[in-house]
């Protein structure tokens, strides 16, 4: 019975190895960062053999170098190397799939990498190679089995080929992605090379650095200065196109830059509160409370500096610690180097006297001969038929017009004619009445009493001359009778003062009077007022006219014009005078123009406030674009040479 339940063990085993080796290869698979990558692998590998010590190394061209070592005196094999098929991880890496099972003093060739004290020492040793795609990535190498008798048996051998395998195929990844992302890297600083090689400008070839850096570098903020006479100025900022130098964080980096200048050196600062070098140290006692107050956790600072000297600072700093890869760190190196070369062209440029005046008329000689002859032709069609759009396209010249505002045509007051008090009004405020409607009616009562007396004193007169007729006294009769004439004739006067009680609308329009109701019962003079009446189909249009423009203005001329009201509606009219006098404008003067426009609907309303354009002759795109600059020019020279 013993046989099955072996059996199942060894599959159990096998199942959990599988396991495990999948795990493992999930694992090591989702990291593509080398510098990362390797020291999970070692441990990885360790901790599932149960190894106390070991050993990792890296295929570097025909040369194998110790990457990691724990266990003995590991430290000291830290960087060793040793060509491919010699030594003991060497002939395991030459072999490739092969895994060498020994104690260590029982192998000559791995005698070097065991410390001479250690030699008496019964170590249990097993090696491997990592292989992929038929391609040595490198070794592992694993010391003294924990646990158990302390020696690997066939389970070890096989979980280490297992997790070699996988190792080999995650680092091998990783170092093709390491090498895809330099390719790029060196990409990016071909790009920056040319474009800070293509100009002479110093700003644009400082903006240029900073701001393409961020394609491969990761950073908070960067910035380059320019180091002049013991003190550094920064010159450009990532990101910004002005550089504020009142800004307190900016004064901050220029006091950083200014040191790392001085100092003539790189500088990384990995971790600002656990400083590893004494140039960190040194650079986080003076500027710590600085860095801190600016959120910065890691900086670099590239002195730009050439045999003649240093030019400037180049800093790139960032809010997490160790922000730069070595990769990144020897790219930033590389665009320092370009920069400073850049930086000194530029300056030994603009030395050159005018060299901005005829370097500009050099580049526009220079490109507009490169243009192909067939470009040149279409360029030179295009702008003949600009010129000629600009000179022969006319329309009307547009003047604006200040101040406008309407009132209505025809606009005429009601007077009294008669002294009297208001009896009854039949109109109101907004009332269409023709010429001759009443709109109101008054009482005069005083004139109605020398009416009627007057009438009766004719009527009496007549009966006189009657007595004297039947009397025979011709001369009283004829005196009567003058008189009673007379005094028709007086009473007739005062029928046609009473008529003129009846107000009535003098032209044809709107009552525009506002609560005339209210006048009823009020006593009205000759001559007073009661109520106004003006047309509103038409309105007239007060406007003025600068003095530049008045000599365009004739009556006659199309007016276009809109109001708050309805500003989507354009209202027109025509000008119908043209003042010889300017108003009372202040400091402009300003020329009345009258315009009528039209008004079927009702929308316009007196003393509402316009925007208005007089549509004048006729003028082209030149005229109007020249017309300023022209007039100016004319009274100038006059006031030169008259």
């Amino acid at each position: 019975m013993s046989a099955p339940t072996t059996s199942s063990d060894e599959l159990r085993e096998e199942v959990e190895r599988l396991r495990l080796l999948q795990s493992i290869s999930l694992e090591l698979s989702a990291s593509l960062d080398f510098d990362e990558l390797l020291p999970k692998v070692f441990n990885r590998v360790l901790a599932a053999l149960g190894a106390e010590g070991g050993s990792i190394w890296i295929a570097e061209g025909d040369v194998l170098r110790c990457r990691l070592a724990v266990g003995g005196r590991g430290d000291r094999l830290v960087g060793a190397q040793m060509p491919l098929g010699t030594g003991f991880v060497g002939d395991v890496a030459q072999r490739q799939r092969s895994t060498i099972v020994t104690r260590a003093q029982d192998d000559a060739r791995f005698q070097p990498a065991v410390d001479a004290e250690e030699e008496s020492l019964a170590l249990n040793v097993m090696a491997t190679a990592m292989v992929a795609a038929g391609e040595t990535v490198g070794a592992i190498q694993v010391t003294n089995k924990a646990g158990g008798a302390g020696v690997f048996d066939e389970r070890d051998r096989d979980l280490l080929e297992g997790l070699a395998a996988s190792a080999a195929i995650a680092l091998r990844n990783a170092q093709l992605h390491a090498a895809s992302k330099r390719a790029d890297h060196l990409a990016v600083l071909l790009d920056i090379s040319r474009e800070i090689t293509a100009t002479l400008d110093l700003d644009r070839v400082l903006q240029s650095v900073v701001n393409l850096a961020t394609r491969a570098i990761s950073f908070d903020r960067a910035a380059v200065a320019l180091y002049e006479k013991g003190r550094c100025d920064i010159r450009a900022v990532a990101g910004e196109e002005t550089v504020d130098p009142k800004d307190p964080k900016l004064q901050d980096l220029v006091a950083r830059a200014e040191w790392a200048a001085g100092q003539g050196e790189p500088l990384y600062v990995v971790e600002r509160t656990a400083p590893a070098s004494d140039a960190e140290r040194m650079f986080v006692t003076i500027f710590g409370q600085d860095l801190e107050s600016d959120g910065v956790e890691s900086g670099l600072y590239l002195p730009l500096k050439d045999e003649e000297g240093v030019l400037g600072v180049l800093v790139f700093e960032s809010a997490t610690a160790d922000f730069a890869t070595p990769t990144q760190r020897e790219v930033a190196a590389i665009l320092a180097n370009q920069t400073a070369v850049a930086l000194r062209n530029a300056q030994l440029y603009h030395q050159v006297p005018m060299v901005d005046a005829l370097g500009a008329l050099a580049a526009k000689r220079e490109a507009w001969r490169a243009i192909p002859r067939a470009r040149l032709r279409i360029y030179t069609a295009v702008a003949a038929a600009v010129l000629a759009a600009l000179v022969l396209i006319r329309w009307p010249l547009r003047v604006p017009g200040e101040g406008a505002t309407f009132r209505a045509a025809g606009f005429a007051p009601v007077r009294a004619f008669v002294a009297g008090v208001v009896e009854r009004i039949p109109v109101s405020e907004g009332t269409i009445v023709a010429r001759g409607t009443p709109v109101a009616y008054l009482r005069a009562t005083a004139l109605r009493a020398d009416r009627e007396v007057t009438a009766a004193e004719a009527v009496s007169a007549d009966r006189l001359a009657s007595v004297a007729a039947s009397r025979g006294d011709a001369s009283e009769e004829r005196m009567q009778r003058l008189r009673a004439d007379a005094l028709r004739r007086e009473v007739a006067l005062l029928d046609e003062e009473l008529e003129l009680t009846v107000l009535r609308a003098p032209v044809p329009g709107v009552v525009l009077t506002p609560r005339v109701a209210d006048r009823v019962g009020s006593s009205l003079e000759e001559g007073d007022e009661l109520l106004a009446v003006g047309r509103t189909d038409s309105l007239e249009l007060d406007f003025g006219v600068a003095q530049r423009d008045i000599e365009r203005v004739r009556p006659g001329q199309e007016v276009r014009l809109r109001v708050d009201a309805v500003p989507q509606r354009t209202f027109r009219g025509r000008v119908v005078s043209v003042a010889p006098m300017p108003a009372d404008s202040g400091a402009e003067v300003l020329y009345p123009v009258r315009a009528l426009v039209a008004n079927p609907d009702g929308v316009l309303r007196p003393s509402m406030a316009a925007y208005a354009r007089v549509l004048t002759d006729r003028a082209s795109a030149a005229t109007r674009l020249l017309r300023g600059p022209v007039r100016w020019a004319r009274l100038f020279w006059w006031r030169i040479w008259s």
